[in-house]
């Protein structure tokens, strides 16, 4: 029986083998080197850039833009805002400024934001008046949704004059719901209101006429039976449409 004894690998053979795994092993080496080196520089930069936003007074808060206010002053608003000069403008809690500074009763809503590389900006939007009442010789401004905000020495124009302690808050949230509800046509004909609570508001329209609307609620069907009665009886002194299922008219 004959068997054929192993091929010999020549020296020069395995020289050629190894020597390609060697340049490979080498270059993966290298590569793995240079993640290594990009990480830890990737790792070093992200540090200094946290560092450098966070800590440092490079982007610090410097100065405070507030724009919007009429009525309040720019010291107040600052005042209430209290922003801590000095901190890095990315750790300021701007949803704490706007809270403080919506604690001003003039104000009605607030933005804040920042401004790189170094300003926090606050946005004031105040409170439009929609009645003012006669309080000690001033006129207390009362918004749509019935918060009494400011004490002016004399009544906005297209402004209703209210009689009625405007100082109860149920009073003032009553009226301010019924004269901002008004339709327009309504609206243009009133040129008072009467709140001795807030359940009796009373409407005086031009030519003399009185409207006793009572409460705020049910107030698209008040006005739609006021719209009704004006048209059918347009010679009335007083429109009853507190209750207004069961209109009346004197």
């Amino acid at each position: 029986m004959i068997v054929d004894a192993p091929a010999r690998t020549r020296p020069g053979q395995l020289a050629d083998l190894t020597g390609p795994l060697r340049l490979r092993r080498l270059a993966e080496v290298r590569r793995q080197r240079r993640r290594l080196w990009w990480g830890l520089i990737s790792g070093l930069v992200a540090i200094a850039a946290v560092w450098v936003v966070a800590f440092s007074p490079v982007l610090a808060t410097r100065r405070v833009d507030i724009s919007g206010f009429s009525l309040l002053t720019d010291d107040q608003v600052r005042s209430a805002a209290a922003v801590p000069l000095g901190m890095p403008l990315i750790r300021q809690d701007t949803a704490a400024v706007a809270e403080r500074v919506r604690t001003l009763a003039p104000v009605e809503s607030v933005r804040v934001r920042r401004l790189w590389p170094d300003a926090l900006v606050i946005d004031v939007r105040e409170r439009s008046p929609v009645a003012a009442f006669r309080e000690r010789g001033t006129w207390l401004l009362v918004d749509a949704g019935g918060v009494a905000y400011a004490r002016e020495t004399t009544r906005p124009d297209g402004v209703l004059a209210v009689s009625g302690d405007g100082t109860d808050e149920d009073v003032a949230r009553a009226v301010g719901r019924v004269v901002s509800g008004l339709p327009d046509d309504v609206a243009a004909r009133v040129t008072s209101v009467a709140a001795p609570s807030a359940a009796e508001v009373t409407l005086r329209l031009s030519g003399g006429h009185k409207v006793v609307w009572g409460g705020p609620d049910d107030g698209d069907l008040k006005a739609e039976v006021l719209r009704t009665l004006l048209r059918d009886v347009p010679d009335a002194s007083t429109y009853d449409v507190s209750a207004p299922a069961f209109p009346a008219t004197r």
